[in-house]
């Protein structure tokens, strides 16, 4: 008698997200690795991203993973601006990256530097007030779909 508000909110919480794909075939001939780097934003953009790697997104049923080092990585993740301490370590996991890479910038808020100014090589896509990690989640496969990087 005292489970059944939390069995609501399980069905309500677990709703499963379905994108569709232009075309099977060619999608996904390898998977896509995704680096992140939190270039100095407030915790609301961090959390949304790493929310990403819930069951309720599901990644790795589209061949996207997480690395822990960008020499692994195809994607390099920028969260929000940076700050000018954090052009140095940008610059660093940039030149670790085996080419070819992509650099995917993530902005919410008007703090620090602007992307335009850091002249940076091989931006595949660049979000701005992201709200919602579904819109994370539909630009990371578009960029595995699209062949951007390979």
């Amino acid at each position: 008698m005292f489970l059944w508000p939390i069995y609501g909110l399980s069905k309500k919480y677990s709703k499963k997200f379905e994108f569709k794909t232009n075309n099977s075939k060619t999608v996904f001939k390898k998977s896509l690795h995704v680096f992140c780097i939190d270039g100095g934003s407030d915790v609301e953009l961090l959390m949304e991203f790493y929310s990403l790697l819930s069951p309720k997104y599901n990644l790795h049923a589209y061949g996207i993973f997480f690395t822990n080092t960008p020499r692994h990585a195809d994607v390099l993740v920028i969260l929000s601006r940076p700050t000018q301490k954090m052009l140095p370590i940008i610059q660093e996991a940039i030149s670790q990256m085996p080419s070819p890479y992509g650099v995917m910038l993530i902005e919410n808020s008007n703090i620090g530097l602007y992307f335009e100014k850091l002249n940076l090589k091989n931006v595949v896509a660049h979000l701005k007030d992201v709200s919602e990690p579904t819109e994370i989640l539909k630009k990371l496969i578009e960029i595995a779909q699209g062949g951007l990087i390979c």
